[in-house]
């Protein structure tokens, strides 16, 4: 699934279901800050994960999205930020 590397602690697929629709979500838990707003954010490193994420959704159609979450324990974030899946075009769409 996710290239092992030292970004990634671990990542399974979740199902969130609504009374509307029901959806695939890659879940991503990365050793890494995932927003400008936390402390130790490196771009470059983020960006290199996002892209792996992008490659799996590419591969696996079945996926509707992704989640990256952060398990960086001095996050002064507080919220993930988040974004709609694509209705229109029902391609995936990475939600980080």
């Amino acid at each position: 699934m996710v290239n092992p590397n030292r970004l990634v602690k671990s990542a399974w697929i979740a199902a969130e279901v609504s009374r509307e629709k029901a959806e695939k979500v890659l879940v991503v838990e990365a050793y890494i800050a995932v927003s400008p707003l936390e402390s130790g954010y490196d771009a470059e490193r983020y960006g290199r994960l996002v892209e792996d994420v992008r490659r799996i959704l590419a591969d696996n159609p079945d996926i509707d999205r992704a989640s990256i979450l952060s398990v960086h324990r001095e996050s002064r974030c507080a919220a993930l930020f988040r974004r709609a899946a694509c209705d229109e075009e029902r391609r995936p769409e990475l939600v980080a």
